[in-house]
């Protein structure tokens, strides 16, 4: 467990590169519209007023609810329509066009990019499937090389009827790719090959089974590869894990993500995200309307340090810029992006202003 959650170079680079050169920042917003007009939405961000400007919107995916960015930062890829598209992004950062794929499922509710930036990742929630495929070097999109279709039920009879995957990605060296399926309680574990394209289930862990009924929904893995942080999202709880070499995982301790005595609308977890810095996890609540702050302790161990719920409604994701300065929440049932300061030094956070208004928000990608 020793230094279990100690920065990499690349990591720590990247945070002092952007913290002090960048005046804005652009990212991306993926929305849950399914109108003829839904598109991905172009922003950016002001590092010093922490106000933010609609700069142009791309269509061609129906409903783009979950976007992902190539490792090099000239692809984009979204997923909606049962499809993953791909775009390329052009020196003023506005989206071109490039292809698309079946999703090999229904409703694909995430994607992600291997950190090699050859192959992406899709989990379908509806059809509880995952596929994976390669990416060509001008970024289109192949045909997947990997699917599997899942099977398995879990105690809520009502949101575990059958398999439900719901997020896919990789370890930051690029050895494992970990899908969590929220109907069977577990986190489906591959080995990964970037150089021929391959995926294999991990013969030293096929998968983990969370505790039954949690309802797994996303997890970010610490940059160090040594640690996972597990949102549950039936369960509004937060599991911390540990990675082993062989890309095993095991829990440690899951922690609340809110008050014991909440007794409001039924609520449901759903964002997790990670401090620039590596020392704060961030986690969203929907029901509650709040986001929860926990600071990450050396030998793993979860310290709720912060909980706001100020002009929250549904925050079905949120992120915090890539600076470490501001939190931009995306409010699904009021159509808009809330902005937080974020205290880099305590992983506390304090409302700023409420910002644009962007319809049925649920991904925000920093670029």
């Amino acid at each position: 467990m020793k230094n279990i959650l100690v920065l990499s170079l690349l990591g720590l680079a990247g945070f002092a590169s952007i913290s002090f050169q960048d005046k804005t920042i652009p990212f991306y917003i993926g929305t849950s519209d399914k109108g003829a007009n839904s598109s991905v939405s172009l922003c950016e961000l002001n590092l010093a007023t922490g106000q933010i400007t609609l700069l142009d919107t791309f269509n061609h995916v129906t409903g783009p609810g979950y976007v992902a960015i190539s490792p090099n930062k000239k692809n984009l890829y979204a997923v909606g329509g049962d499809k993953i598209a791909a775009f390329a992004i052009g020196d003023d950062k506005k989206l071109t066009y490039l292809n698309n794929q079946p999703s090999e499922g229904a409703n694909p509710c995430h994607v992600s990019v291997h950190p090699s930036g050859k192959m992406a990742f899709v989990a379908n929630y509806t059809g509880g499937s995952f596929s994976a495929y390669m990416l060509q070097p001008d970024g289109k999109v192949s045909a997947p090389f990997y699917t599997e279709q899942y099977s398995g039920t879990g105690p809520n009879e009502k949101r575990q009827e059958k398999a439900h995957a719901h997020f896919a990605t990789a370890t930051p060296d690029g050895k494992f790719v970990y899908v969590t399926d929220l109907g069977s309680d577990r986190i489906m574990n591959y080995v990964a090959d970037a150089k021929t394209g391959k995926l294999t289930p991990n013969p030293a862990q096929p998968f983990f089974s969370g505790k039954p009924g949690a309802g797994p929904r996303h997890l970010i893995i610490h940059p160090s590869g040594k640690s996972l942080f597990l949102l549950n999202e039936l369960e509004a709880s937060l599991t911390s894990c540990t990675i082993g070499k062989n890309g095993v995982i095991t829990a440690l301790k899951t922690y609340p993500t809110i008050p014991a005595d909440y007794n409001g609308p039924t609520n449901t977890s759903s964002a997790i995200h990670l401090h620039p810095n590596g020392k704060f996890v961030y986690v969203s609540n929907r029901g509650h309307n709040s986001i929860s702050a926990f600071k990450i302790s050396a030998n793993g161990d979860l310290e709720m340090v912060d909980q706001q719920t100020k002009s929250i409604a549904t925050p079905r994701d949120f992120n915090i810029d890539p600076s470490g300065k501001f939190m931009i929440v995306a409010n699904q049932s009021t159509d808009n992006l809330v902005v937080y300061d974020v205290d880099a030094a305590t992983g506390k956070f304090t409302f700023k202003h409420e910002s644009i208004g962007v319809k049925l928000p649920i991904c925000v990608a920093f670029l």
